[in-house]
């Protein structure tokens, strides 16, 4: 007779700094610091903190509560991170308020906002209160026709809120009971619970073109990703892929910035993936810059700095936690971190391998 095998629980990091306790702020700062450069908003109160990560397959799922804060994630931030997630975010009570791209926007609470974390946004509130996610892109794309225009998206409204919401509570509450076993289903609903949620949150962002002529953004972007590589990708290239006029197609573009823009951004964006991603060897940037479509390996450097405020090359140096990419770049961070700074030296956590 067999005996059944121990169930083993997905890894699970939680923290708690008191108010007390004088190094607080600086220890929550390092937590958070793989994916947000951290301010403190009321230095005439004490800092506190409480906060629990959850690592699902594909999803991270965090619930926490702090003091006072400001919360920036900046070109600089992003290219020393190499963390490039979707965020969900949800205020459980209280609310919050976002940047981006100089436009500040208020959030009430139990309404969900969609941040891209490959772009700069920050997010201030007077008491943190909330359950989010941090979800991988790769997984999130298979989903969805394209992640274009999710930057800021809030969802304030309709049954796909609802369900959402009542997802996130539950997963919240069921966190340290989730198994290895089970942890891939979850992941998957949740998955197509977010993809639903952004679909309908894109539909509320103003001015965002459904089709250009007979062709939608969203197929004209996914081109756009498909052939990044060629040098003659750009405005004629698109016009005569989708038999559209010149005025249609940079109406369509409008919204996120014009086609030039977009290619380079897009580029830009592979580029730092590629530099970033955990290659045996390093990538050479001379060769990077032809694969994406870049005339000259300088016109490349010259962008890449502009875009990120550093050139391509001390990219590498400056990445806080180089082993990883995306969460799992989180999970062995925080792993780290709280490991070596919890103010009793035994943190609060619970993990099993899987």
């Amino acid at each position: 007779m067999t005996r059944p095998t121990q169930e083993t629980f997905v890894q699970r990091q939680e923290i708690e700094l008191p108010p007390d306790a004088p190094d607080s702020f600086t220890i929550f700062q390092g937590v958070v610091h793989p994916m947000f450069d951290l301010t403190r908003l009321r230095h005439d109160e004490p800092f506190f903190a409480r906060a629990a990560v959850t690592f699902l397959p594909d999803v991270l799922l965090s619930r926490a509560v702090n003091a006072a804060a400001r919360f920036d994630r900046t070109r600089r931030t992003i290219a020393r991170s190499g963390i490039d997630d979707v965020l969900v975010l949800v205020y459980l009570s209280g609310s919050f308020t976002f940047e981006v791209n100089g436009t500040s926007r208020p959030v009430d609470a139990n309404h969900i906002a969609f941040f891209d974390l490959n772009l700069p946004f920050s997010i201030e509130s007077q008491h943190v209160d909330n359950i989010s996610l941090a979800v991988s892109r790769r997984r999130l794309a298979e989903l969805m026709p394209t992640l274009d225009g999710i930057h800021g998206a809030v969802l304030s409204q309709g049954a796909t809120l609802a369900l959402l919401l009542a997802h996130l509570h539950a997963c919240n509450e069921a966190a340290q009971r989730i198994s290895t076993e089970e942890s891939p289903a979850i992941s998957a609903v949740t998955l197509q619970l977010v993809a639903g949620a952004l679909l309908s949150a894109k539909r509320q962002v103003a001015g965002l073109p459904a089709r250009a002529g007979m062709a939608s953004l969203a197929d004209m972007t996914n081109l756009i990703e498909d052939l990044l590589g060629r040098a003659d990708l750009g405005p004629d290239l698109l016009m005569a892929a989708f038999n559209i006029s010149r005025a249609s197609l940079y109406r369509a573009f409008e919204p996120v910035g014009g086609v030039a823009a977009f290619i380079l951004e897009r580029r830009l964006n592979r580029a730092l993936h590629a530099i970033t991603a955990p290659h045996p060897t390093h990538v050479r940037l001379k060769q990077l810059a032809h694969d994406l479509g870049f005339a000259h390996p300088t016109s490349f450097t010259r962008a890449f700095k502009k875009r990120f405020g550093i050139p391509p090359h001390e990219v590498r140096s400056l990445r806080a936690y180089p082993d990883g990419v995306q969460s799992p770049a989180w999970r062995q961070a925080l792993s780290a971190h709280l490991h070596a700074t919890s103010p009793d030296g035994d943190p609060k956590s619970s993990h099993s391998p899987g």
